[in-house]
């Protein structure tokens, strides 16, 4: 094998791994791409009936705390769309200065690339790669917070209906939240409790609560709150009863992922399996894939193995993925 050849086979290797990494995730507590949806249009719908900017009161004071130059950076286009996935993974940056590290970062390794193999594809597919994971790393970031705000919202519940059953207000309650747990829920209760207290409507305050953590559990603990402030009733006792619903949803989730490891170990074999085969039939046999090496078709093979791999991820992905 060339030192060429052997750098490509290489670089195929930490590919596959990756995609297995990526594509091949156990399900989790988040919300689909449908879902996701139907959250925007709830959150505009709400807006759109109380007369409100989406624009959340604490954005708004952050906005105005940056300077002019630094101000047009964060609104232009997909900066409040990187800055909202910044602060959804619990990373207080500056959206413009993510983008702009990122950017760096890809132009010198593809610059690198393109020193060594002098392929414009390879140079294009490096600084691809390097610019997504990034967005990779934030959303992998989200995806834990949210499992952890998931995880923390029944005992949330739980001590917001032992506060209301001593007679705090519920706005208090959520001042307890915010003071006695960590984060992220703490935060997240927290930065409501101030929306709320700067004269947001509360289903307002809710509907941004959303969008910062888009969690079908947060939007069942709202609605009720929300139907209970309009029509009366013992509040208290309807925050236990939901937090006894997510507390069987989460020992379900957990369940499914215990059950879903086996398949998933088994994915990630079947997946790795052609690239160790390759590298063994080259330690065993260096010139049984001489004829490949010197095709001028090499390339088509490496793109169709690539193209059939990542067909194999997503199908064994939707055969063992399971929606709880």
């Amino acid at each position: 094998m060339t030192s060429d050849m052997a750098a490509l086979f290489v670089g195929l290797v930490f590919l596959a791994v990756f995609m297995a990494s990526q594509i091949l995730v156990l399900p989790t507590m988040g919300t689909s791409r449908a879902d996701s949806r139907k959250l925007k249009q709830r959150l505009e719908g709400v807006m759109q009936a109380h007369g409100e900017s989406e624009t959340s009161i604490i954005k708004a004071k952050y906005l105005k705390r940056l300077g002019p130059i630094e101000r047009i950076l964060e609104r232009l286009p997909g900066m409040p769309r990187l800055k909202t996935l910044l602060d959804q993974a619990g990373k207080q940056h500056m959206a413009y200065r993510f983008a702009l590290i990122s950017l760096f970062c890809s132009t010198g390794i593809a610059f690198i690339v393109w020193l060594y193999f002098h392929n414009l594809i390879f140079t294009m597919g490096a600084f691809i790669f390097v610019a997504i994971v990034p967005i990779v790393w934030l959303k992998k970031l989200k995806t834990k917070r949210l499992d952890k705000f998931e995880e923390q919202l029944p005992e949330a519940l739980q001590m917001m209906s032992r506060a209301l059953r001593t007679g705090y207000p519920f706005s208090e309650c959520m001042k307890i939240v915010s003071t006695e747990m960590s984060e992220p829920i703490s935060q997240e209760f927290g930065m409501t409790y101030e929306e709320i207290n700067y004269g947001r409507d509360v289903e307002v305050a809710f509907a941004l609560m959303i969008e910062r953590v888009p969690s079908l559990s947060l939007i069942a603990m709202s609605t009720a709150i929300i139907i209970q402030r309009e029509t009366g009733g013992n509040l208290s006792e309807v925050l236990l009863k939901i937090s006894d619903v997510l507390n069987g949803r989460f020992k379900l989730q957990r369940r499914i992922k215990t059950l879903s490891a086996d398949g998933m170990f088994s994915a990630r074999i079947l997946l790795l399996l052609p690239l160790a085969l390759f590298g063994l039939l080259n330690l065993l046999n260096p010139g049984y894939f001489k004829p490949v090496f010197e095709s001028p078709d090499r390339m088509t093979y490496v793109y169709i193995f690539l193209g059939l791999e990542l067909v194999a991820a997503y199908w064994i992905r939707n055969i063992i993925n399971i929606d709880a």
